[in-house]
């Protein structure tokens, strides 16, 4: 008989492994990485590599490269280009962070010999046309000059210069001036130098057939090599700078943004995966420890988050609020007492074990499917980390304890360290 008053019971997630994958080098280099997976006839190709912001000659150059990289090659220009993936129903992006450059292609199979040497071609011979440059010298400028108004940004862009230095790659702040200087020829020679077989890799994820896969081959032998060869980059060196608390007064008399926090450990570092944990169990979720004490029981914020941002050569922990403007200083004190508990209490068992399940069932999402299994496979390669690691970090958060917790917000959740920063009234 169907019990209808007590419900099933709940099984603990058990984390499936790496999601498999088929690796090829090509004689120019340039290794694929396929996930075969998935029941619809679609694919997405994706193409990325060591081409972003940590290697521009100039603020603002590598976002400007990707963006224009894709609005047209030598055979079609922006508009033809556009009109020709909507025909065949594909889409077409550009992307660019601090590390990692590229651009990707969704499309469906039977239009596969269509979309892909035309594609491909994007990266064989950009057009860069100059009407483009300024269509997107506009844009960029016009955003960000919008983004300069909000108190969120502009102490994200304080944080960032304060932990690493204006003049480190992760560390200075493009302005928007910075965006009208860039010129044709900056495009063309940070196009040239770093967008190439040997800096790059390819994901393909989807359905992917025999055909589709020696079309893909035969298409990538095509791609150029970069003027620049990529050397495996080392942790950047943790560099202690002045952390007196900063105070940026703007025009909004509503909500004060805070950003609390500090240059951190790598992940291959030991303790990482502990203390990634215990940033979960202070602010990474919903129903976190500054959540419930800031938003819910203090009302002093809609929203605060702690989270560890990830580089390649650099990892930073931060906290993030935007709270009541005359409840700056009681926040921060809030903040402060919840690294105290950390530090002098242990986590009971059932918060750890519910932490431990939701981190579990975040990272079986990103498994549901073979395209947000191409995005761990990407994660892992931008960074790159040993595939092993996924195992190990499954593994390890089964047996971290209470205990090791407590000794870990010790070491790294030091407010004296943290820098702080608060822009508002």
């Amino acid at each position: 008989m169907i019990d209808r008053v007590n419900g099933p019971a709940i099984q603990p997630i058990k984390v499936s492994e790496f999601p498999e994958y088929e690796k090829i080098v090509l004689d120019n280099g340039l290794a694929l990485y396929l996930l075969n997976a998935g029941t619809q006839e679609i694919f997405k190709f994706e193409l990325m590599g060591h081409a972003g912001r940590r290697f521009e000659r100039a603020p603002g150059i590598g976002r400007m490269t990707a963006s224009i990289i894709k609005e047209g090659n030598k055979n079609k220009n922006s508009h033809q280009l556009s009109e020709y993936w909507d025909y065949y129903g594909a889409m077409v992006a550009a992307f660019s962070d601090l590390d990692i450059a590229g651009l990707s292609l969704t499309g469906l199979n039977k239009y596969a010999e269509n979309l892909i040497p035309e594609w491909i071609e994007m990266m064989c011979s950009p057009s860069i046309e100059e009407k483009e440059l300024i269509h997107y010298r506009r844009m960029y400028s016009d955003k960000l000059s919008r983004d300069l108004v909000k108190n969120d940004v502009l102490a994200y862009r304080e944080f960032t210069t304060q932990i690493f230095g204006d003049d480190h790659h992760y560390g200075y702040n493009t302005q928007p001036g910075d965006y009208e200087k860039i010129t044709r020829e900056d495009v063309e020679n940070h196009f040239r130098n770093y967008w190439g077989t040997n800096r790059f890799w390819g994901v393909i994820s989807g359905k992917i057939s025999d055909p589709l896969k020696e079309l893909i081959i035969d298409q990538c032998g095509r791609l150029p090599i970069a003027k620049i060869d990529y050397a495996e980059q080392t942790q950047d060196p943790i560099i202690k700078f002045d952390l007196a608390p900063i105070n940026i007064s703007t025009e909004n008399r509503l909500q004060a943004a805070l950003k609390v926090g500090s240059r951190t450990i790598a992940r291959t570092h030991e303790d990482y995966n502990a203390l990634y944990l215990l940033v979960q169990i202070l602010g990474g979720y919903f129903g976190s420890r500054l959540m419930k004490n800031l938003r819910e029981e203090k009302g002093l914020c809609y929203n605060i988050y702690a989270s560890i941002d990830r580089m390649k050569t650099a990892n930073y922990l931060y906290i993030s609020a935007d709270v009541d403007a005359n409840k700056v200083d009681e926040s921060l004190a809030e903040i402060k007492n919840e690294l105290s508990i950390l530090k002098e209490s242990l986590v009971d068992e059932e918060e750890l074990s519910m932490v431990k399940s939701y981190i579990s069932g975040r990272i079986l999402a990103g498994l549901d499917g073979p395209f947000r299994s191409a995005n761990l496979l990407k994660s892992y390669l931008s960074h790159e980390l040993p595939f092993d690691y996924f195992c190990q970090f499954t593994k390890e958060l089964e047996i971290i304890d209470a205990e090791r917790l407590r000794q870990v917000a010790n070491d790294y959740l030091k407010w004296d360290e943290m820098q702080v920063i608060v822009v508002g009234p």
